[in-house]
């Protein structure tokens, strides 16, 4: 079944005002409102062709992809939990000389904290295996604090 849409553009000028840019009067550029005008009616004859029954986000992901969000661990927190194949994030202070180091390598893969492109990553680890290891995580000042990560299969 096709659903039909109907979109009516309609252009007319402000007496006293000429065309400026798009930065500077959006809502007065015929161009910006042609291409907004088509971009809304291409997501609209998207969106009423489709005849899936199956909810967008379980078919944007793909059959059997499941993302899950990271464990956070805040500046004062000494415990976490995980689960084999999550990821914990580790919010620091400053990222600039900021480590992080474990007693179990056999349980948590480290990365450090990093720039990269314009973005900043905080300090992080996988869990591979269930255990317990200790993440100890070093300030630029040289102070540490450990946090305790219980890791389940």
């Amino acid at each position: 079944m096709f659903r039909h849409l109907i979109l009516r553009v309609s252009f007319r000028k402000i007496p006293g005002k000429a065309p400026e840019g798009i930065g500077v009067n959006m809502f007065g550029n015929r161009r910006f409102v042609a291409i907004s005008a088509t971009a809304l009616l291409g997501a609209a004859v998207l969106a009423g062709c489709s005849s899936s029954t199956e909810p967008a986000a379980s078919s944007a992901a793909g059959a059997g992809t499941e993302v899950i969000a990271p464990i956070m661990v805040a500046p004062d927190q000494t415990q976490a939990s995980a689960k084999v194949g999550n990821f914990i994030v580790f919010n620091v202070e400053s990222l600039a000389g900021t480590t992080i180091s474990t007693d179990k390598p056999e349980l948590l893969e480290l990365t450090q904290a990093k720039e990269e492109g314009g973005a900043q990553f905080n300090p992080g680890a996988k869990a591979l295996a269930a255990g317990v290891a200790v993440v100890t995580v070093t300030n630029p000042d040289s102070s540490t604090r450990d946090v305790t990560i219980t890791i389940a299969e």
